[in-house]
């Protein structure tokens, strides 16, 4: 929580993402002065109102990418929350391949270069605007051009093959355009011809994925699947 928490704090104090987000000073100077008591409980909670705040940052979209966002039935913007940071982190090694499906602005992906360096994070967002922003945020962060590649593109048509790890937050309703989706990506998932992690917020994708994926963690938030 240490490293997610300096992540965070440099991000916000940052000239160009506080002109960026109204009201990220408050955010900060409330986790701060609960820095200085002994109360856990409210110290995670406001960091995780930083995290929040930060991970909404350009959320738009253009005409075009919003009326593909519609045809998904996709959902927009939403934070996937630290605790799935925490347990994907054991899994990463140095020369993992991370994959984010609809990353936003990144900033779940760029919290994993954070807590585990590692080769590739691959961010597939819709959005141009968000990418904009997450690249902004990885300058901030001092990670370099290298390890993280901005795809600009639908989840179903960009290419992951070099992915050892896939984390998404339903991405979709479960509506019938949404199954569609999440069918979409099961195959996609499927053709990856070595072994794979998906770590699924919310998840609605288990259901589609085959016979070669198996279950090995759940909370009700976050499921995990692996293939060999």
């Amino acid at each position: 929580m240490a490293t997610i928490a300096e992540a965070l704090l440099t991000l916000a104090a940052n000239r160009v993402v506080r002109s960026e987000l109204p009201g990220i000073d408050m955010h900060v100077r409330n986790f701060m002065e609960a820095m200085g008591r002994a109360d856990t409980l409210t110290q995670e909670t406001l960091l995780v109102n930083l995290y929040a705040r930060l991970h909404s940052a350009g959320s738009l979209y253009s005409s075009s990418e919003r009326m593909l966002l519609s045809k998904r039935d996709g959902y927009s913007c939403h934070a996937g929350g630290l605790s799935p940071l925490l347990k994907a982190e054991p899994f990463i090694t140095q020369g993992s391949v991370v994959a984010d499906l609809g990353a936003g602005n990144g900033l779940q992906g760029l919290l994993f270069q954070c807590l585990s360096p590692h080769r590739k994070t691959l961010q597939v967002e819709l959005s141009f605007e968000m990418i904009r922003t997450g690249q902004l945020f990885q300058e901030v962060l001092g990670i370099s051009a290298d390890r993280v590649e901005w795809i600009h593109d639908d989840i179903v048509s960009a290419s992951v093959e070099a992915a050892d790890i896939v984390y998404l937050y339903r991405p979709a309703r479960s509506s019938p355009n949404g199954r569609e989706l999440y069918k979409a990506i099961a195959r996609k998932l499927a053709s990856i011809q070595k072994p794979l992690m998906v770590f699924s917020v919310a998840d609605c994708l288990g259901q589609f994925l085959d016979e070669r994926f198996s279950l090995f963690f759940t909370d009700g938030h976050l499921t995990c699947f692996s293939k060999k």
